[in-house]
């Protein structure tokens, strides 16, 4: 009986057992159904939509931006390869430039030593000026030719060396002008070159300052004449050096006056700052090279003009010699003439200021 006892009990109690079980699965089952069919609330699906849509919105920007500092990034690589190339450029002028301003001087120190060698030398055609009555040489200027044209500059500039000078000098009377230094000097120049003309030349005198004018009673004059000697010196003395510089009248002046010249002697002491109107120049608004369109002139500017005035008025066959009495400010002058002259055969000089 004790035996029969122990087996109901154990069956009761796993039959316990099991049920609980059973029912601990049918609960898991049914709490996994309920939240398979749950729905997420509307309010929170739209607040999901809309988070959604803003961070399209903040791609697309992004994209945008992203696609703007790209293209500023090309264009700045581009601007960088310019400047780059520019720059390749300016060291291959800087070269030549460098290369030129040898042959020059390679070119200055060979005429200094002919110069030395013929200043040894006794001169054979001493000139006696009519002011000092002292023979007077300027080494390597030679005065020649049977058709000669002579420019003098009567500009506001040959009053003086110093632009504080000029200034003064241009608000003054006639009479300051006429007696300044360089004014005074310029016209001794012109009366040693006149006495070294050969005797059977002919000349043409043009005196040009915003305009030109032959001197004399006819365009072409005798140097073996002294009664037109003379009357160009007398004219010449009665000029008042005053308003700015047209090389290009000038030019144009001479070769009406003596149109088969063969050698042309110019008088200066810097770059023209004028030319004529309707004459093609390629004006800008710092560069308006017109009688009374500009007030002040750059160092630019006026090598522009001599560029244009050279271009347009070529004096072919010519041999061009130039005396300059270099201008304060205007250091582009003396490499442009000296230039100038070189092409054509003539002679450069820039004299002591004691001289003549």
């Amino acid at each position: 009986m004790t035996n029969k006892r122990r087996e109901e009990g154990f069956n009761l109690s796993f039959l316990d057992v099991m049920a609980c079980g059973l029912g601990a699965v049918i609960l898991i089952l049914i709490l996994v159904k309920f939240n398979d069919n749950s729905n997420i609330p509307v309010d929170e699906l739209q607040k999901l939509q809309q988070e959604l849509a803003a961070l399209e919105d903040q791609s697309i920007e992004l994209q945008q931006s992203l696609s703007t500092e790209q293209d500023k990034t090309a264009a700045k690589t581009a601007d960088l390869e310019a400047l780059k190339r520019l720059l390749a450029q300016l060291k291959l002028q800087q070269q030549d430039t460098n290369q030129a301003l040898k042959d020059q001087l390679a070119v200055i120190a060979d005429l200094e030593t002919a110069i030395a060698a013929i200043a040894a030398e006794t001169a054979n055609d001493p000139i006696a000026t009519p002011d000092s009555k002292e023979e007077t040489y300027l080494v390597g200027l030679k005065v020649e030719g049977q058709r000669v044209g002579i420019l003098v500059d009567s500009s506001a500039s040959m009053t003086a060396e110093s632009l504080i000078e000029i200034i003064r000098r241009k608000i003054g009377s006639d009479v300051e002008k006429q007696a300044g230094a360089k004014w005074q000097r310029t016209l001794r120049t012109v009366r040693w070159i006149l006495a070294r003309l050969p005797q059977n030349a002919q000349f043409s005198l043009v005196s040009f300052n915003s305009s030109a004018t032959t001197l004399g009673n006819t365009s072409r004059l005798q140097a073996s004449s002294e009664q037109d000697l003379q009357q160009v010196m007398t004219e010449l003395n009665a000029l008042v050096p005053q308003n700015g510089t047209n090389l290009q009248a000038a030019l144009n002046e001479i070769r009406r006056s003596m149109p088969n010249m063969t050698h042309l002697y110019i008088i200066t002491d810097g770059l023209p700052t004028l030319v004529e109107t309707g004459a093609g120049f390629p004006t800008s608004r710092s560069c308006k090279p017109y009688q009374g369109q500009q007030a002040t002139i750059t160092g630019q500017c006026r090598m522009d003009v001599f560029a244009h005035t050279m271009k347009t008025n070529p004096l072919t066959g010519v041999v061009t010699n130039v005396i300059l009495f270099p201008l304060e400010g205007d250091p582009s002058a003396p490499s442009a003439y000296w230039g100038w002259a070189q092409q054509t055969r003539g002679t450069f000089i820039a004299p002591a200021g004691t001289w003549p």
